[in-house]
């Protein structure tokens, strides 16, 4: 078995969303989920898991009314946030970190993005995708499902479903294309977890000390997915089997679990992700 070397985590940012995106019968109830990628350091180089949301994003009005839409009616919706980190304004719906995020989020762990030799990216929604283009223009590849790039690609989505095209359409994007479950660096594997989108991917990462980490990703969005064995509250693709193929990414990252040992980790949960901060120097 191959193994990497170490692990960071890092926040881009947050978005304020129902749980019921989350968790399938959930209820309409807001939270600021956190944006997180993880990095990983490999014996062939630095490897990035997910990109958070741009700026370009981030102020876009469609952008804005697409996540007001969402919040309307909910009971909760003038609640003060009371975990770090606090948003800057607690009205908005979503927040990054000044300037370009992704470059913001990689300095302060001492690297810029032409010090990453590969990405790849859980699925194409604005709060995972918006560090392509930069990622692009330093010459990183992208590695993604191939029914993730088709699904964005066919017209079916756009804005108002959480798909912002400019993170996609960059001219300069050097795809890595994958078709299921790949290993794409030492230790770091593509876990294919379709459902919440066509294409969704999970990550593990195995360390040689700290064992095996899975990131969920949008499989698993909150620890609750995991406890109480309830898949992900939203699919792009919505058809049946969609929500049939959520329900299976999630028994398969439960038995990843269950078999392996392996440490469990959703991917917009500010607890979870408070807890798991990385050390100094990384987890490894």
């Amino acid at each position: 078995m191959s193994h990497a070397e170490r692990l960071f985590i890092l926040q881009y940012g947050a978005e304020r969303v129902s749980k019921n995106l989350s968790l399938a019968g959930g209820p309409h109830h807001l939270y600021w989920e956190p944006l997180l990628g993880y990095l990983i350091e490999t014996t062939e180089g630095w490897v990035l898991l997910d990109t958070g949301m741009s700026r370009s994003a981030h102020l876009s009005t469609p952008n804005r009314d697409a996540y007001v839409a969402g919040g309307v009616g909910a009971p909760n919706i003038d609640a003060p946030w009371h975990l770090r980190p606090m948003p800057e304004d607690p009205s908005a719906w979503n927040w990054v970190l000044d300037g370009n995020p992704l470059a913001a989020a990689l300095s302060a762990v001492g690297l810029k993005p032409d010090d990453i030799a590969l990405a790849a990216i859980s699925h194409m929604h604005v709060d995972h995708s918006g560090g392509i283009p930069t990622l692009s223009d330093a010459g990183v590849p992208i590695a993604i499902q191939r029914a993730e790039l088709d699904f964005v690609r066919s017209g079916r989505v756009g804005i108002s479903e959480g798909f912002f095209d400019e993170d996609w359409a960059h001219p300069a994007t050097e795809w890595r294309i994958l078709d299921g479950d790949t290993e794409i660096a030492p230790g770091v594997v593509a876990v294919s977890t379709p459902g919440h989108t066509p294409g969704h991917q999970s990550f593990s990462v195995s360390l040689r000390e700290t064992g095996t980490w899975v990131f969920g990703c949008d499989a698993t969005d909150l620890a609750q997915n995991f406890l109480d064995n309830v898949p992900c509250g939203s699919c792009a693709g919505n058809t049946p089997e969609d929500e049939r193929n959520a329900a299976d990414s999630l028994s398969k990252l439960l038995e990843l679990g269950r078999r392996d040992g392996h440490r469990l980790i959703p991917g917009h949960d500010q607890v979870i992700a408070n807890a798991i901060a990385h050390p100094p120097g990384g987890h490894r």
